[in-house]
């Protein structure tokens, strides 16, 4: 519009503008156009709502009965002056946006309202589902702490985090009932294992306060109290050494070890001794086999294999040693021909002072097969136990040295 006023004349424009009917509607902006010579075109713009030049911000100050016309109605002009100073304005009624504007507030207070409510409720919820899954975690510890040890910490539920937590905690209460019902397990069979030796003491040294002039009596009495003691000792030797291998706390001194040449030297050692008893041992022993092992406590299983085989497989025991390579693993096999272990027993004579046969007469502490158990477990092997109809068959596999 202006560049048509400077190029035709102010004059010129305001008789276009009045030439078109078009021009009337004020729907779009409203228009005032004043010429030099006193012609004027305005569609409902008066000159009261404009400045000289520039912008203007017109706010009502009544109620508006109607759009459209009004002098002071609520819209923004634009004045300006053409090259013959003539006066060019626009203006647009800015109603809808303040309206606009003030819905948009309202919404905002509204909604932040309600989201404020709502994070106070749901903060609400959750701390009382909190306290509700804390106060079951607390229950449970009262329970622990009165001995019921077989109480568990539920799952919180509250993320991963706090699931991880108790299932940690769970597995610390595992072991510790594991190791709790291993101490009961350990004292209780201690003191029953303690109980005939010790009694067989106090009777020999009665025996000798009773035959103290006898020096024959008194000097058996003697000889069999010092048995007893060793017995005991060994006793305590045997369960110090199982807690050791257990516990991890007995370095494994590793060395490349024949197994083969192992059982061959126990062998010897151990043949006079079941040949005393009536028995056979006889070795299979085809190929070397090396492992990477400590042949100390190696020999030590071995020879408590044997020792199982003679004096509580009956006599006369037929023991039959083998080794050979499965699978690219060393096997170490033992088998007799005695009473053998029933296929529900096998697992529980690996405990501590376990015994099928309680009334059993023969010398041992029921640490045996535990300390065989706890070795194999050591050099990371696996044992195993099944019938030899008659008999029993304890196979024992170990990892080969590269």
């Amino acid at each position: 519009m202006r560049a048509d006023a400077d190029r035709h004349g102010t004059a010129t424009l305001v008789q276009e503008l009045n030439a078109e009917t078009r021009n009337r509607d004020a729907r779009r902006y409203l228009l005032l156009v004043e010429a030099p010579d006193g012609s004027v075109f305005s569609n409902g713009l008066t000159r009261l709502a404009v400045n000289a030049t520039g912008f203007r911000h017109n706010l009502p100050n009544k109620a508006r009965p109607a759009r459209w016309p009004d002098q002071t109605p609520n819209m923004m002009t634009l004045s300006a002056r053409a090259a013959d100073g003539g006066l060019l304005a626009v203006g647009r009624d800015i109603q809808h946006l303040d309206e606009l504007r003030g819905g948009i507030r309202r919404f905002a207070l509204w909604s932040g309202l309600a989201l404020i409510l709502l994070a106070l409720a749901g903060g609400w919820v959750s701390g009382r589902l909190f306290l509700r899954r804390l106060e079951s975690v607390n229950q449970a510890v009262a329970r622990i702490i009165a001995g019921q040890d077989s109480t568990r910490l539920p799952a919180v539920g509250l993320g991963r985090e706090f699931d991880q937590l108790a299932d940690n905690l769970n597995r610390m209460l595992d072991r510790q009932e594991a190791a709790l019902t291993a101490l009961k397990s350990l004292s209780e069979g201690v003191a029953h294992e303690l109980r005939t030796p010790l009694n067989r003491v106090r009777n020999r040294l009665e025996q000798v306060a009773a035959g103290i002039d006898d020096v024959a009596t008194r000097d058996e009495a003697i000889e069999r109290a010092l048995a007893e003691t060793d017995q005991v000792s060994a006793l305590f030797e045997a369960l110090l050494t199982l807690a050791r291998i257990e516990n991890g706390s007995v370095g494994l001194k590793k060395t490349p070890v024949n197994i083969s040449a192992l059982a061959a030297t126990v062998s010897d050692i151990y043949r006079p001794l079941v040949e005393e008893t009536g028995g056979v041992l006889s070795a299979a022993l085809p190929s070397p086999a090396v492992i990477n092992g400590d042949a100390a406590l190696l020999q030590q299983a071995l020879a408590n294999l044997i020792e199982n085989a003679v004096f509580h497989g009956g006599a006369p025991a037929t023991i039959e040693i083998s080794t050979g390579i499965i699978d690219g693993k060393t096997i170490l096999r033992v088998a007799d021909n005695g009473i053998g272990v029933p296929e529900t027993e096998r697992e529980k004579v690996l405990r501590r002072f376990y015994r099928i046969n309680q009334a059993d007469p023969a010398p041992g502490s029921g640490l045996g097969l535990a300390m065989v158990a706890a070795v194999v477990r050591a050099h990371d092997g696996e044992l195993s136990l099944s019938d030899n109809a008659p008999g029993l068959i304890v196979e024992i596999t170990l990892p080969r040295t590269p």
